[in-house]
């Protein structure tokens, strides 16, 4: 089993890279890309790869029976219920644990610049609002998705976004008075819309109407955006009409 890292901001992740054909992992059913969440109940989930295996290498010395428990957390398992969404119902995953999110230099000690923080569990929840007349075929990554959508910070319920949204009687930067918007699901440019909106809208069909409810981890972290009425560590709402995939405005 070949284990991999992604870092995002302050959260770190470490999943299954690779599953050698004929190994122990194999033959136990591990599947690559799921995410490493526990060994033997300590968390691994704000390590690299070489903090899981010196917790492995551990774990293996003091264990009496040399039996090690992992826990896994299979990303697809979300993927799915997004795309057997049904009017009224919502589905929810954690994107980022609860603790310390201070950046920190390999010996532990803080970066340059950097402060100590911390954080709580951060989820991200997808419901329908309005179910589509017919699909045939969920937005899956690289679809080109045109949408119009309305976004508020849901502390304080200020709306700060729109597709056809006037702030200060001026159209939104960037936006005009556009009454929709194209981005390309999974490849948009980084800080241009939040990246919960990659995750969120995975199966998501012509027609139908999400609401999602981005944690500022898949947001816009705790920097926010002041100038738009972001604040930080704000977490957002964004009701979300596909309009249309690919250029087609009927389903596909």
């Amino acid at each position: 089993m070949e284990l991999a890292e992604i870092e995002f901001r302050t959260n770190l992740r470490v999943y299954v890279k690779a599953v050698t054909p004929g190994s122990l992992a194999s033959k136990l059913g591990i599947q690559q890309d799921w995410i490493v969440v526990a060994l033997d109940k300590r968390s691994t989930e704000r390590t690299n790869v070489l903090g899981v295996a010196q917790m492995l290498a551990a774990a293996v010395k003091d264990s009496p029976s040399d039996v090690v428990e992992f826990r896994f957390r299979d990303p697809s398992v979300f993927r799915q219920k997004l795309q057997a969404l049904s009017e009224g119902e919502s589905v929810t995953t954690q994107v980022a644990p609860a603790g310390d999110t201070t950046q920190r230099n390999a010996d532990g000690s803080i970066k340059s610049g950097r402060d100590a923080t911390s954080q709580a569990e951060q989820q991200i929840t997808v419901s329908q609002l309005i179910p589509p007349k017919l699909c045939k075929r969920g937005a899956t990554t690289d679809d080109l998705l045109e949408i119009s959508y309305r976004g508020s910070v849901v502390e304080t319920g200020q709306v700060f976004d729109g597709s056809a949204i006037k702030i200060d009687g001026g159209g939104i930067p960037g936006r005009g008075d556009d009454v929709s918007l194209y981005f390309v699901l999974g490849k948009q440019p980084f800080g241009q819309f939040p990246p919960g909106w990659d995750v969120g809208m995975v199966g998501q069909c012509v027609g139908e109407r999400r609401r999602l409810i981005i944690p500022p981890a898949l947001a816009y972290g705790s920097k926010g955006v002041p100038r738009r009425g972001i604040p930080p560590d704000a977490t957002l709402q964004y009701d979300i009409t596909l309009v249309s995939l690919n250029g087609f405005s009927t389903p596909q």
